[in-house]
């Protein structure tokens, strides 16, 4: 390995501690990343927890595999002694999201640092500062899976392009196989499109005689490798043979009437390119045109050819799809930093070889840095200072001592979808829906039995695939001990549907500011964080209102 020059340290260090930041202050903000898989994970740690249609065994399209690395490192909390619910989930955020995707961009950075250190190092600096892998790399949703994979595979795949020896490009291009297969099978299959680059590359290897054909063996050994622990893993929860990845992609591209991913929102095409200009800012446009001209004028040409294809490949299949979320284009992260890297690279190794451009060269690397630094911790900041109330508020709540006896009941209305999991709910705690106008279908209660597998295996009542509302997954206000709601004013909560706040029956407890979706921003203060002193000067325009948990005086009623 190459050693490291200091700068390459400070590097490394920032790296580090802009995974830590995002582990502990980062928001969740997907509902789908908290009662898809913080809320099964809860279950098979602590016994209970919030089901969605997708885990009911008549469905089955979710995996009890893809939680398995993260219910070990939540076990192993559990056997020491003193570790909460909530530092449980802290745990797995900071050693199995955030560390796991350090790891992964250091290696990715490590082996590039052995062909091009300015690569390397203009690498694992877009790749740490984005906002996108702030967030993407620290979620526990399959696209994070493969994020973290997709910069293993390239990392191999850069060193299968640059060796000159055959067993060694073998070698490695099974590997990086391997990284793809892990990402499709134990995460999500649609993030196997990436591999199709890999494929065509060692197709093309055999058929020019490089490449022994035993590579293809090689590969579909590996395959399979991954894939049997997976279909015995969900076959064992659900107590029938079933194969998840499979049934993911069924109901997402061959739905019937009324099925699919369509029927929980559209979005056009220009959503990505706001999305993706929000999470890399100034780093999209050098990704774009890395793409363009890396493969022809770079040192690394091959491996940005695979790349720029990777790259396409997703923008192809995800940018013609009607349903659109921020998470799907989680696994193309690292490429977009990768794209960059090289292109900014080769930018300023040019101005260094020019005379007149020499002396300005270093300048504006520097300016280049400082700008695309200030955007990004802007960025980051904003979310954390307009949208992580939730976090800092069940926070509060997961201080509560346990109380023997009856459930205690945590309810949500309008705010459902901003609860973080039952992590942040001390045992004996369980989190209810009350009626707030939502017309979709609520998650409902895995059944809590002895058994872990009892529990998965149980078919609810009232579950569908078309998003209909279903009254059983709703309870009346007065079974609540505790509401958590929002406000229309930052000063004092007035909360509403219905406003407990004014009612002689319920105590505010905590409440945090949260953005108002619906009120009068200007597009600089949604989008990044200005420091106040800096307010005087710059425009900066930001309506918030509560995010409060409001405790009940009267004793609940039972059904």
């Amino acid at each position: 390995m190459t050693k490291l020059t200091r700068l390459q340290y400070a590097l490394v260090l920032l790296n580090v501690i802009f995974r830590l930041y995002s582990a502990l202050y980062m928001i969740i903000g997907d509902c789908d990343e908290t009662f898809n898989y913080w809320e099964p994970l809860n279950l098979l740690l602590r016994g209970f927890g919030k089901q969605t249609w997708e885990y009911s065994p008549e469905f089955s399209i979710r995996s009890y595999a893809y939680l398995i690395p993260y219910y070990i490192v939540g076990k192993a909390c559990q056997f020491l002694a003193g570790v909460s619910p909530v530092n449980i989930f802290y745990a797995v955020r900071i050693v199995a999201l955030a560390g796991i995707t350090s790891l992964c961009e250091l290696k990715f950075f490590v082996t590039m640092n052995q062909f091009s250190t300015s690569v390397a190092n203009w690498f694992i600096f877009l790749s740490t500062i984005s906002p996108g892998m702030s967030h993407g790399g620290v979620a526990l949703l399959p696209s994070s899976l493969a994020l973290q994979t997709t910069l293993l595979a390239n990392s191999y795949l850069l060193s299968a392009t640059k060796s000159v020896q055959n067993k060694s490009v073998e070698r490695n291009l099974i590997k990086a196989a391997g990284c793809y297969f892990i990402g499709g099978i134990l995460g999500w299959p649609f993030a196997l499109a990436l591999g199709l680059p890999i494929g065509l590359y060692i197709l093309a290897r055999i058929a020019k005689q490089s490449t022994s054909p035993s590579v293809l063996v090689s590969v579909f050994v590996v395959a399979i490798s991954i894939m049997v622990p997976v279909v015995l893993i969900d076959s064992y929860f659900l107590q029938k043979w079933v194969f998840i990845p499979a049934n993911i992609v069924l109901y997402n591209v061959f739905g019937g009437d009324g099925e699919g991913p369509e029927i929980f929102g559209v979005e056009p095409w220009t959503y990505y390119v706001l999305n993706m200009a929000l999470n890399f800012h100034a780093i999209v446009p050098l990704s774009i045109a890395g793409t363009l001209f890396n493969p022809v004028f770079t040192n690394l040409k091959k491996f940005s050819l695979l790349v720029s294809l990777q790259l396409i490949i997703w923008y192809a299949i995800f940018f013609s799809q009607p349903h659109k979320e921020e998470r799907f284009m989680y696994p193309i992260y690292p490429l977009v930093s990768i794209l960059a890297a090289i292109f900014i690279s080769k930018v300023f190794n040019v101005l260094k070889k020019i005379s007149v451009a020499r002396r300005l060269q270093f300048v504006a690397k520097i300016a280049t840095v400082l700008l695309l630094f200030t955007i990004s911790v802007l960025r980051i900041f904003n979310l954390v200072e307009n949208y992580a109330a939730p976090l800092q508020v069940f926070y509060k709540l997961a201080q509560l001592p346990s109380i023997p006896g009856d459930l205690v009941n945590i309810c949500m209305g309008k705010e459902w979808y901003h609860f973080p999991n039952s992590f942040f709910l001390p045992d004996g705690y369980r989190l209810q829906f009350v009626e707030s106008g939502f017309d979709g279908l609520l998650p409902g209660d895995f059944y809590e039995l002895k058994s872990i597998v009892d529990s998965t295996t149980f078919v609810p009542m009232n579950m569908n695939n078309k998003n209909k509302f279903e009254p059983d997954k709703v309870v009346d206000l007065a079974t609540c001990d505790y509401y958590v709601d929002n406000s229309q004013s930052e000063s004092t909560p007035q909360l509403l549907n219905p406003d407990l706040s004014v009612d002689n029956e319920w105590d505010v407890l905590q409440c945090d500011k949260l953005l108002n979706p619906h009120g009068s921003h200007n597009m600089l203060g949604k989008m990044l964080y200005i420091p106040t002193p800096l307010r005087k000067w710059i425009p900066y325009n930001v309506e918030y209102m509560q995010f409060c948990i409001l405790k009940n005086r009267v004793e609940k009623q039972h059904p």
